[in-house]
Formats: structure tokens, sequence, C-alpha cells
């Protein structure tokens, strides 16, 4: 490959990663839906184990949302429009969804007598879901019931309030140097939140300590953009991937199977994690280039790519759900604990309900917004300045 040509994935849709993120998805539905105990037979809690596991679901979200955006951002920096066109793009696409559950159920449920009593719990902590600093409330007990999961989403739009700043004024090899920075910060930001006795959850929650994996994604987009960078990358794609392999079953003896809150994981293990999932980002980028290879393959199929498309109402609605209805039933139901096909058959229910309103969100009225992105382009970047000639 020339590696003076510009990277073929600057700004073209790839479907793997659309499949990637349907996999995020996966993860964090076995997560946060697992209704095991873990004390009955082997089995189950081997399935109850798989399912905890999935809570590198959202690691993998923060990788690839880092890799999205700042690509994004990249290629438009030099635009007349730049910020105002983030900006305005970024609220079309979040806010009217997530806005739209809040007053659903913390407004129109309640009004109407409909809402069950883990909704009207923690009135006094709503303020912090309206203002996107549920992350930093929630770790200090100051989260709502109802709504766990939103801290993730707090975390994604405070990093990006400040990103497209920091991205407008630097070319993608300074701009690797300071994701390089936020690994080392948020890595030591952790240690410095267990030291200071705030836990394990504050180390998990606080945007400073989970921006390693938005700029591990950032600087993946950073190095795609960079011919002699990219071109590496293509020769070493083999290398990547069993490298990547191997890191993964480093961290994953060493921090003893990548515990959520372990000590040893959220020293490095997140990072490990974080590198993992882009080394994924980077070798389905690379067969989407070529068009051909195992990994793109996997991650454009179908089903996986469907789960992407609506991951976002996915994840907004799957713990309204769980929590409201499910947890609820199952408990009324199955008073003496819930065996492994009960628990399987719950899980599959709730991932196929939270599919089906959020397949019918999107296309009944969160399409209606993204229409709107029209009216908000960043126009052409300005060509580069020629050099001075001699005269």
């Amino acid at each position: 490959m020339d590696s003076t040509a510009p990277p073929r994935v600057t700004g073209e849709p790839i479907p793997g990663l659309d499949g990637v993120r349907g996999l995020a998805i996966l993860l964090v539905l076995a997560h946060n839906l697992n209704p095991f105990s873990g004390t009955g037979r082997p089995l189950e809690r081997w399935i109850e184990y798989d399912s905890n596991f999935g809570w590198v679901g959202v690691q993998l979200f923060f990788v690839l949302s880092g890799f999205l955006i700042t690509g994004i951002l990249l290629d438009t920096r030099g635009a007349p429009r730049y910020l105002r066109a983030f900006f305005a793009r970024r609220v079309l696409r979040i806010f009217p969804l997530y806005y739209g559950v809040l007053v659903g159920g913390l407004l129109v449920l309640p009004a109407l007598g409909l809402a069950p009593s883990r909704l009207l719990a923690d009135p006094d902590h709503r303020v912090w879901l309206w203002v996107y600093l549920v992350n930093w409330a929630e770790p200090l007990g100051r989260g709502v019931a109802a709504f766990p999961h939103f801290w993730s989403l707090a975390v994604e739009e405070q990093f990006y309030f400040a990103w497209p700043l920091v991205v407008r004024h630097a070319a993608p090899r300074r701009l690797l140097a300071i994701a390089g920075g936020l690994m080392i910060a948020a890595l030591a930001a952790r240690i410095v939140v267990r030291a200071a006795g705030l836990g394990g959850e504050a180390a998990y929650m606080f945007t400073v300590c989970r921006m390693d994996a938005l700029a591990v994604g950032a600087a993946v987009a950073a190095l795609i953009r960079m011919p002699a960078a990219h071109a590496w990358l293509v020769d070493q794609r083999g290398r990547i991937a069993v490298g990547a392999g191997a890191l993964f079953v480093a961290g994953f003896v060493t921090t003893g199977g990548y515990a959520r809150t372990g000590l040893p994981d959220q020293v490095y293990g997140y990072t490990i994690l974080a590198v993992m999932f882009a080394a994924l980002v980077v070798l389905v980028v690379l067969d989407h280039e070529r068009g051909r290879g195992r990994i793109g393959a996997i991650f454009s199929h179908r089903i996986l790519r469907s789960f992407g498309t609506y991951s976002y109402g996915i994840y907004l609605f799957h713990q309204f759900i769980n929590q409201l209805i499910g947890v609820p039933l199952l408990d009324r139901l199955l008073p003496h604990g819930t065996g492994i096909k009960a628990g399987i058959v719950y899980m599959l229910a709730v991932t196929a309900a939270s599919y089906a309103i959020a397949f019918v969100s999107y296309h009944a009225y969160e399409k209606h917004f993204l229409a709107l992105k029209r009216h908000f382009t960043p126009g052409q970047p300005a060509p580069a300045a020629a050099p001075p000639t001699a005269g």
C-alpha cells in the first residue's frame, strides 16, 4: 500500500462497526438482566459468571464511541461550522430519547397514577439525571433506583462537552499524544479514588476514571488517519489480533477474571480491556477496507448489526423493563429463586421486549429528530495553505 495515500476509512460508514455496537449491547443486556444468584449448581454459577462479565460491554461502547466521534471531529476540524454542527447533531441524536424517557418515567406515569413504587423512589436525587451528573452522584448514594445505568451516558456527554474543543486544535499526531496522556491520567485517577477510600463504584463511574477507554478509541481514530501509521496497521493486522488475544488472557489471569470493581481490574484491567477492544475496532476497519476478512464478516452479520442500530434505545429501555416490571414479576412467580431454564427464558424475553420497544421508538420517534441533522452540516474544511515558494 502507498504510505502516502489517505486511509479509505475516512468518512465512510462501516457496517461491521454496527455489529461491534451490537455485541456491546448484548454484553450489557447479559450483565444487567442476570437473574441468577450464583448459589446453585455449577452450570448456574457458570452462566451467572458469564452474565456478570457482560459489564465489559460498557467499555466496548466507550472505545467505539471514542473512535467514531473523534473520527467525525478530525474529518471536520477545519470546517466553518465545526462546533455548531457537532453539538446540534449530538443533541438531536441523544437528547430527544433520553429526556423523553425521563419525562415519561418521572413525570407522566406518576401523574397518571401508573408508576411502580420503584419509579417513585429517590425523588431528591432525580436532578442528577436531568443535568447528566448522575455518574458522580450514584457512587455517593444519590442515584435513582429506576435508572441505575444512566451513569454511562453522563460519562460520555461530559467527555464530549470538552473533547471537540481539544480536537479542533490538534492534528492527528498531536491528538495521539493527548489521548496517551488521558489514558495515564485515568489510570492514576482510579488509583487515587481507591486510595482515598471512595470505593469501587466511584472508580467505575467517575468520568476521570473511565476516560481512558474513550481516549483509546480516539487514539485509533487518529492513527487510522495518519498514512504511515495506517500502513503499519495494515501490515501488522495479524500480529495485532494475536497480541490483543494474548493481552486479554494475561489480564484475565492477573485480575482474577476482570471483576468489575476489583482492585487489579480498576488499576490496570480497564485499560487492558480498552486496548483489546481498540484492536477489535482496528481489525473490523481493516477488513472493511480490504473488502474481506473473517472478523469483518462476523460483525457484519445482520442480527448483530440490527442490535447495533437500535442499541441506544435498547440501552435506555432495558433496565426500565427489567427493574420495574421483570424483577417484581420474577419475585412473585418464583419466590424461591430462578432456575437455569426460567432465567434464560426471562433474559431472552426482556431482550426481545427491549429490542421491540427500541425498534418502535427509533422509527416512530427518533427518526424525526435525526432527519433534522441535515440542517446542521459543518461545511467543507478549508484547504491547507500552500507552502511559500522561493522567488
